[in-house]
């Protein structure tokens, strides 16, 4: 078998180009992006077999351009033995690799590869090259965004056309698009309109920041009398840090330290037209100041809740924040770091799995303009990789 490694813009120059060199039986392995001189590139892997025989072809072309798949996914008779040679070829690959030291460290990639195998095996339809099946798959699965729920979406989306063929990868990604967006909750206007907004997620993730930013906004744009509270009274740099941003913006800060001193505060700026309120951030597993900030903030008064998650963490330690957090009820989601991300695509599975909707975009630490309202469509367009920052 004969691997073969590309970087190109998008994945119709790489089924191109894989054509060309390899052959139309060629299959693409695994796709993702990665930073070129330019700015981001894309990777894709490609294989195909050598010194086949007239026969082989036969079989080859059989796999790779007909249906693999029957009945819910039950393979053909037919089909069975080139399946098996090619996939015991990958598994021959993989040991030899582990001989290679130059290629050690790709041996996981390749490994990911017999997943992404499967994948092409229930892609080729009969009328795989003519449509944009494969190119909104892959382009899909190189935006991050897992095996599963891009098949799903591209069943889907061939479901809901006339024909069942995506015309283009342009008008698939657009039709994912919009499924995407159709799936994602709007924020709750009566949520949002509480007059006192909470911040709550785990250290790092930018809550100071985010808070003077949406401060600075209500205070110099909406024109709003704001008040600022912070219960992050375990980080001293923290509460210098909102000191100097209310002083620039020109609004009060209070401290508060405990339940009593929340209230208090709270009282005091019953005249304000909104209250931003900053908390101390938790590590994994620090469930003990998990709950004192539950006790914390325990107040008759209703308020809107925002957990705020950043873009840069995996897609497990944002699940693991989100499940944390669930013991505040939270609203909305604020999403943070965007400008240090290339590719989001999993965002779909967490924001599936939350079901809570994302309310703020932070792209950039400059107050108070990288921020911005968040909305279905915004979420949709950040997920397919169309408008990321």
């Amino acid at each position: 078998m004969q691997i073969k490694r590309y970087e190109v813009a998008n994945v119709q120059e790489a089924i191109t180009k894989i054509k060309k060199e390899l052959g139309p039986d060629a299959i693409i392995l695994s796709t993702k992006k990665i930073k070129g001189s330019g700015g981001p590139i894309l990777e894709v892997l490609a294989a195909r077999e050598l010194d086949l025989t007239g026969a082989d072809q036969g079989n080859r072309s059989d796999m790779t351009l007909r249906t693999v798949e029957k009945d819910e996914g039950r393979g053909t008779a037919d089909s069975a033995p080139a399946f098996d040679r090619n996939f015991d070829e990958l598994k021959k690959l993989l040991e030899d690799l582990k001989n290679d030291r130059d290629l050690r460290a790709e041996l996981a990639e390749v490994k990911d590869s017999i997943n992404t195998f499967f994948d092409v095996l229930g892609l080729k339809r009969n009328k795989t090259g003519q449509d944009g099946t494969d190119s909104v798959y892959f382009s899909l699965i190189s935006q991050g965004m897992s095996k599963e729920k891009a098949w799903r979406a591209v069943e889907k989306i061939r479901n809901e056309i006339a024909s069942g063929e995506i015309e283009s990868s342009d008008a698939g990604l657009a039709a994912v698009e919009n499924l995407i967006q159709r799936s994602l909750p709007a924020v709750n206007e009566f949520d949002k309109g509480q007059r006192v907004k909470i911040l709550i997620g785990p250290t790092g993730v930018g809550k100071t920041t985010t808070l003077a930013k949406l401060s600075a906004h209500s205070a110099l744009n909406e024109k709003k009398s704001v008040g600022l509270i912070t219960t992050d009274t375990y980080r001293i740099a923290a509460v210098e840090q909102l000191k100097v941003y209310a002083r620039i913006i020109g609004i009060p800060l209070e401290i508060a330290s405990g339940n009593s001193d929340f209230k208090k505060s709270l009282s005091r700026f019953a005249g304000k037209d909104v209250i931003f309120v900053d908390t101390p951030g938790t590590s994994r597993n620090d469930t003990a100041n998990l709950r004192k900030l539950y006790e914390t903030l325990g107040t008759e008064i209703p308020f809107e809740s925002n957990l705020l998650i950043s873009l840069t963490s995996s897609k497990e330690c944002m699940l693991d924040t989100a499940l944390r957090y669930k013991m505040f009820d939270y609203n909305h989601i604020i999403l943070t770091r965007a400008d240090e991300c290339m590719r989001i695509g999993f965002l779909w599975d967490i924001l599936d799995r939350i079901a809570k909707p994302v309310s703020y975009i932070t792209n950039g630490q400059n107050v108070p303009n990288d921020i911005e309202e968040a909305n279905p469509q915004k979420i949709a367009r950040m997920i397919v990789g169309s408008d990321l920052h």
